[in-house]
Formats: structure tokens, sequence, C-alpha cells
């Protein structure tokens, strides 16, 4: 490996993620002789840190959560006067700032005006004094949290970038040293709106349980924007261990932080791969929404690549328009229960496919002049209870929720508005089973049987043949999901005496025949 060049080392301490991120890339430190190695959360994260990175100079924060920038000041003036401490703070914390100087703080910075520049000279003259020479066998002591998440938001479409990517990888090759590596990774986002947690107290408990179950493995937890990846380096007689490590990580972080599961890589053995399984596991996260109470899913459960689930949004809105929402509401459950088994949609799509259902039934009832401007008042607040839906129990949970919502709101008589409907609704569903007769659901409806019909076409533009295959269909399309049974067997559950006719009606509905529609079902 090519001898680097020694810099001063510089550790950034500050609550605020974002504000540490900036710093970070606030210029190409390297050409001015400066290194950030470690950053850190907190005054007690930092001072964990000390030995191992042993900066030259520390920038810190004043206020912040478990131990401040006073306090550390204070422990860092006693054990280590060698460090030189820059304040960052603001006009507010004034005061603070004038009591930390009592423990060896060199100088301070204002948060809303430090500049690139500013710190630079600053660093460059606190540390002029320094031999850097006899300090070269520090200089590869970085945090490998650091390095790793350096490496991985780098860009590779510049020749100076790509030496620097080459030396961190060197670098990155020293602290993990073994044959096999796995990554776990995680969407942060969520959690963030859901919990008063901020960037800082989340990457602080996540870094408190990977301490407590992988505290004997090489590790590094690294946050990124709204991820967040958590890579393990072992032997490969220790694939066990570390599994039932990660799945007690796993575990802890989801029953203390309630909205984050874990996306689990296969294992491979090239340090090099870090950053393929990193951007492969992204679509990934999107799947995790059907693992329900799961919070570490290995990659190989997921199907990313599926067909989207057949929904005829058209006999979702006749149902609203003829004021079945029994009727809407098991259309729904229909989807939910496929869309479960198949993973059809990613979290996003699946909740885009949400709200436009809501944002169709409010408009029909709209154009249908009914009484739902409450409801319709709060459509922004429901969009953002899917938006912030955890997983897909919820989210159905949201939208039969609704249609309750509608049945309470719409008056008695617009709910009976047409009985007939009703009457013919359930009748199909207690007998699609069986071989049914208009002529005789007519006469059990006390109807002339053309007036069945025509009224049944007028009222939800559908014929009411059409509506009784659909209905056998999707109980067929349930059905299917299960193996044991064949395909004759379903034909006859669903009312189709005549298999070859099933499956002409089937492929009708669906565009596929009953053994195209289970073939590309995932087992």
């Amino acid at each position: 490996m090519e001898e680097r060049s020694a810099n001063y080392r510089v550790m950034i301490v500050d609550d605020e993620a974002i504000l540490r991120t900036g710093m970070l890339h606030l210029c190409n430190w390297s050409e001015y002789g400066i290194e950030i190695v470690a950053q850190a959360s907190n005054g007690l994260e930092a001072l964990q840190y000390i030995e191992e990175v042993h900066p030259h100079v520390v920038i810190t924060d004043i206020v912040m959560p478990i131990m401040d920038g006073v306090e550390f000041a204070k422990i860092m003036g006693k054990e280590h006067p060698e460090v030189k401490i820059v304040v960052l703070s603001s006009y507010s914390e004034f005061n603070y700032v004038r009591e930390v100087f009592k423990y060896g703080v060199t100088d301070y910075l204002l948060k809303p005006k430090v500049s690139a520049a500013e710190l630079i000279s600053l660093i460059q003259s606190l540390c002029s004094g320094i031999d850097l020479s006899q300090q070269d066998h520090l200089s590869n002591k970085n945090d490998p949290s650091l390095l790793l998440g350096q490496w991985l938001g780098s860009n590779n479409s510049h020749l100076e970038e790509n030496k620097q990517n080459e030396a961190m990888h060197e670098e990155l090759r020293e602290h993990f040293k073994f044959g096999q590596f796995i990554i776990a990774k995680a969407s942060t986002s969520l959690l963030l709106s859901r919990t008063n947690y901020t960037q800082s107290q989340l990457e602080q408990r996540l870094l408190e349980l990977t301490a407590e179950h992988l505290s004997g493995l090489d590790h590094a937890l690294v946050f990124l924007k709204s991820e967040c990846l958590l890579l393990v380096n072992y032997e490969s007689r220790q694939s066990v261990e570390v599994l039932s490590a990660l799945k007690r990580f796993a575990a802890q972080a989801l029953e203390a932080l309630s909205y984050i599961s874990f996306v689990l890589s296969n294992a491979f053995g090239d340090l090099q791969q870090i950053k393929e399984e990193h951007i492969r596991l992204t679509p990934y996260l999107g799947k995790l929404l059907y693992f329900t109470e799961q919070a570490l899913v290995p990659v190989d459960e997921i199907h990313v690549q599926s067909e989207k689930v057949d929904f005829n949004q058209e006999h979702f809105t006749a149902a609203l328009r003829s004021f079945s929402i029994d009727e809407a509401g098991v259309q729904l459950e229909t989807l939910f229960s496929e869309i479960t088994i198949s993973m059809a949609y990613d979290e996003y799509s699946l909740k885009r496919l949400c709200q436009n259902l809501i944002y169709t039934a409010m408009s029909t009832f709209e154009q249908l002049k009914q009484p739902i401007a409450e409801l319709s008042s709060s459509k922004l607040k429901l969009f953002k209870r899917i938006d912030l839906a955890f997983n897909i129990v919820e989210l159905k949970s949201i939208m039969l929720q609704f249609l309750q919502e509608l049945r309470e709101i719409l008056p008695r008589s617009d709910q009976q508005h047409s009985p007939i409907l009703q009457q013919i609704y359930a009748y199909v569903h207690e007998n699609y089973a069986n071989d049914i007769s208009l002529s005789e659901m007519a006469d059990k409806l006390h109807l002339n049987y053309s007036y069945l019909s025509s009224y049944f076409k007028q009222r939800t533009h559908e014929n009411l043949t059409t509506y009784i295959n659909r209905v056998r269909t999707d109980r067929a399309k349930e059905l299917l999901l299960d193996h044991s049974l064949s395909v004759s067997e379903i034909s006859r559950l669903t009312g189709f005496s005549d298999h070859n006719y099933f499956s002409k009606v089937f492929k009708k509905m669906t565009g596929m025949t009953p053994v195209e529609y289970r073939n590309q079902i995932p087992q």
C-alpha cells in the first residue's frame, strides 16, 4: 500500500447529525493536511473514541444530551490536556462558552457564521507546533464507521476522489481482516417522523444496542441520509454466532424504537462488494412492510420483482355508487390478501394506491351530493396516516376504518338507498359456489326476471352475469394460492360446473388462465 502522508487529525462532536455531516463535507480537508478521524453525538461518546483515534483538535458543541460540552471540556483538560478544544457556539450559549474557557478551551467559533477558510486557518494554527512525523503510526486508527460512511458516500466520478476512495478502501481492509461480511440495513425516516427521537438520539440508541449485542465482533454502524447500515466482519466459523447476534440486535431495536426493521444481506467475501450490497439492498427496504413484527428479514425471503395485483377500480367505484360499502370492503379485503402474499407493491406504490382509492371514494360521494364534507376535510390527515403506516396490517386497518367512517356518515336512508342491490349482492355472495339461476334469483327476490337484469345494469353499469363471474373469479384467485387444491377442484368450489368454461371466464377476467395465474404466485 502506498504510504499516506500524515495529517492533522480532527474530531467533530455535535448532537446534530446534519451539522456533523455538513462539516465533514465542508471542503476537501486532505488538500489542507487535515483529516476528520471521528465524529460523536455527545461528550461521553467522544471520550470513548479519544484513545483510539488520538485527535489533535476536537471541535465540539456546547449543548448536547448525556454529556454536554462543558463537562466534556473539563474531563479533556484533565485527561488529555495535549488535545486542542475548539467550541462551536451560538449567541444564546455565550455564558456556557465563558464557562468552558476555565478548562483549557483554546478558541470558539459562532455556528451560524463558521466557514471552511476560518476552520482551516484555525486548525493549522493550533497544530503548527506538532511534529507529525512522530505520529504516523496513529494515522490509520480512524474510526471504521466514519471511514465506511465516507467511502459509501463518496462519488467515483473524479480522479482525485478515486485516489481517496482507494486509500479509504485500503484503510478499511486493515480494520476488517476476516473473510466474511454481512450487512443489515434499515430505513430511519418513518421512525423519525412517528416518534420524538432526534437523529442524534436515534443514532445513540442504535450505537448502544450494537455495543450490547455485537461487542465481540468487528462491526461498523453507519448513518447515511435516511438509512442506517450495520456491517459485520467475521470468520466463516462464526456464522451462527453472527446471525444470532444480529437477530437479537434487530429484535431489541424494534422493541425499543417501534418503527424500524432490517433487511439482511447474504454473506459475501469481498470488501469491495460492500458498496454493491449497500445499493442492492435499497429496493428491498420498500418490501419490509409485509413482514409484520419481523425485525430482521433475510433478503431471499423478499420478492422485489412481482406482477401487480389485478384490481379493478371501476368495480370498486361501482360498489360505492350503489352505496354497497360492504361490497367495497370485500374488494379491499381481497386486494390486501393477494398483495400480502405476492408482495406486489413496494411501500411507496402501495401507499399511493391506497390514497388514490380514498380520493376516488370521496370524489364519488361528492358527485352524488352526499354529506361527507367533514370526512373530506380530514383527507390530508388521512393521507398522512397512510404515509406513516409501518406495515401492511396497519395500512389495511386504516383503509377499512375509512370505509367504516363512510358507513357512519352516510344517512341511514342513503345506506338503504338500494335495498334491491343489497339483496342481489348478498344472494350472489351466499350462492356463488352453486349453480345460480337468474330466474330463481328473481323469484327469491320477488322481482321480474327482466327487471332484475336491467335494474342491476342500470345501477352498476355491469351485467349481472358478469358480476357473478367476477365474484367467482375473485374467490378462485384466493383458492389458487393454496397449492394443495387442484384447478378442477377450485372450478367446482367456485360454482363453475364446466372446467373449460371456468378457464375461459378466468382468462377473460384476469388475462391469464388459472394455471398461469398460479404459476406467477411466489411459493
